[in-house]
């Protein structure tokens, strides 16, 4: 609207201007008052049209004071929540039951061990009292499951066994009379008749063979014994002659076959070889085999310990020797120093290095220190082909 008016006011002073230069004064003429009004006129029609044009004045805005800025560090931070001390829960202590045990190892016949069909053989464990109770002897082993292999029902502990002591178990057995793995288990009984076992399950422990058939039993020590040549002698010396199967006291020792006696294990043998060395310090028994020609593949094998005639064998100690006679020289097999500690000594040697020589074995007993109680036992001693 202010453009449209600016142009029309530009055009009617236009207009005016070229009306007047037709009535314009010569030169020497006066201007008529009419001139003087137009041109007043037409400066105030630009006055007023420049000022048309001239965009409105801008209104004035307040300027606002500036905001205050607070130093670096004036805030104050928000407390966060400390907890404050706290005593620990009291751990309730788990009461240990009275009866409980912990196997710590087998003493004999490690697992899967092979004997021979109808073998007897002792299984013993070593047994941690590991509960609050204390072990009198109305408690027992008692058979609880499996293979029974000939064990009884229950055998009595030997002695009282206090938390936290050890007991070596043993049990009379015998091998299956087929071949096979075969497993028995056994577990503890209080005097009042409850039965328990391993931990906190009450497990079982046990004993697991492998009966095996060899080909054929190719040599029984216990048997050719009263074939042997038995020689009574102190060590390095001469020795004499000694008839087998003699008096048990006599001063120059004994050999014999001997059956059901009371092994430091503690349980009931069967058949065995006894020999007692001579009366001396260094009292020596030794007995010559029949010849014997090792073929590929003999092993010979059996057990070592002592017999106790009476609650123990207090301090039995020898060494027991295999020797072999080979033409006129005497040459050591192998060697095994034992004393009474209530634990049988298994032998398993191979022969193959012997394979196709004839023998004759020799086995030997020493007295190492004080002999009297030296009821040396050579149990189940064989060679298996």
């Amino acid at each position: 609207m202010v453009e449209r008016s600016k142009w029309f006011f530009l055009a009617a002073l236009l207009a005016a201007m070229l009306l007047s230069a037709c009535n314009m004064p010569r030169r020497g003429q006066p201007r008529d008052s009419r001139s003087a009004l137009y041109t007043q006129a037409a400066l105030t029609v630009i006055a007023q049209t420049t000022l048309i044009a001239q965009p409105p004045a801008t209104q004035s805005v307040p300027t606002l004071a500036p905001t205050a800025i607070l130093p670096p560090g004036t805030l104050t931070p928000i407390p966060t929540y400390t907890p404050g001390p706290t005593s620990p829960p009291t751990a309730t202590a788990t009461p240990v039951p009275c009866d409980r045990a912990r196997f710590v190892r087998d003493v004999t016949i490690p697992d899967d061990t092979q004997l021979r069909p109808g073998e007897a053989f002792v299984k013993t464990w070593r047994i941690r009292n590991a509960g609050s109770c204390t072990w009198n002897t109305a408690y027992a082993l008692v058979f609880a499951g499996g293979e029974i292999m000939g064990a009884p029902a229950s055998v009595p502990l030997p002695r009282n066994v206090a938390p936290g002591e050890e007991i070596d178990l043993s049990v009379n057995l015998v091998a299956p009379a087929s071949a096979g793995s075969y497993r028995g288990n056994f577990m503890l009984r209080n005097a009042s008749n409850n039965p328990f076992g391993l931990g906190d399950g009450s497990k079982p422990f046990w004993v697991q063979i492998r009966v095996v058939t060899p080909k054929q039993l190719a040599f029984d020590f216990l048997a050719q014994a009263q074939y042997a040549e038995w020689v009574s002698a102190v060590r390095d010396n001469p020795g004499a002659s000694l008839t087998f199967g003699g008096a048990e006291d006599d001063p120059n020792g004994v050999a014999k076959i001997k059956d059901r006696i009371r092994l430091e294990t503690g349980l009931t043998s069967g058949k065995i070889l006894l020999t007692f060395p001579r009366h001396d310090p260094e009292g020596v028994l030794s007995g010559l085999f029949p010849s014997y020609t090792v073929q590929s593949g003999d092993r010979l094998r059996g057990t070592l310990g002592f017999w106790t005639p009476g609650s123990s064998c207090h301090n039995g100690k020898v060494i027991f020797q295999i020797n072999y006679l080979e033409g006129s020289e005497l040459k050591m097999l192998q060697q095994w120093p034992k004393t009474c500690s209530g634990d049988l000594t298994s032998i398993d040697l191979n022969l193959s290095n012997l394979a196709g020589k004839s023998v004759r074995f020799a086995l030997v007993v020493i007295a190492d220190g004080a002999y009297q109680d030296d009821w040396a036992v050579w149990n189940s001693l064989r060679i298996e082909r």
